[in-house]
């Protein structure tokens, strides 16, 4: 990881905890761990969140839980060039936040070797129905390929997962 990923890794890391205490008050936490996600069907949004939490080393993190199933649902990775497409995808999908605004901007300038790929982000992000608007805690028993179909504005299409971004979690 270079210096300019190093500082994007440290943003998101001082900030996040900020920004579910100020920016998702009246959101309320799922108090779900890993174990308790590995319990539901495989192949389901629940399991594959948990086998992506374990893998990783990670727990959700109180009302921000989202963004760990944002990664399973479109397949992309923890690294810091995935966490900033994953912004653009979102932008691209119409989220709006001063948040996600903030880091789009920043590492626009900050990682401009990848711009390419944010711009890739972004137009797949605009092919998809509105991600960030799905209850995604009763979505825990649906399948990760049938949500990502349904996701999916023109059905008719071949079904492309979100995965052809990025090859790995």
């Amino acid at each position: 990881m270079n210096k300019r990923e190093k500082l994007c890794a440290w943003l998101f890391e001082v900030t996040k905890l900020p920004y579910a205490k100020l920016c998702k008050q009246k959101r309320a936490a799922w108090k779900l761990s890993s174990t308790d996600l590995l319990t539901f069907p495989v192949g389901s949004l629940g399991y594959e969140t948990g086998k992506f939490l374990k893998t990783n080393g990670f727990e959700l993190i109180d009302k921000l839980e989202s963004h760990d199933v944002y990664h399973v649902i479109t397949g992309m990775s923890t690294s810091v060039k995935d966490e900033v497409g994953m912004q653009f995808l979102l932008l691209g999908n119409g989220k709006r936040s001063l948040y996600l605004f903030s880091t789009v901007g920043i590492c626009f300038f900050l990682l401009p070797e990848h711009l390419s790929y944010f711009i890739r982000c972004y137009k797949t992000g605009k092919r998809y129905h509105s991600i960030f608007k799905l209850n995604l805690l009763a979505e825990l028993n649906t399948s990760v390929l049938v949500l990502r179909k349904q996701l999916l504005k023109h059905s008719n299409n071949r079904l492309k997962v979100f995965t052809h971004l990025s090859n790995h979690y």
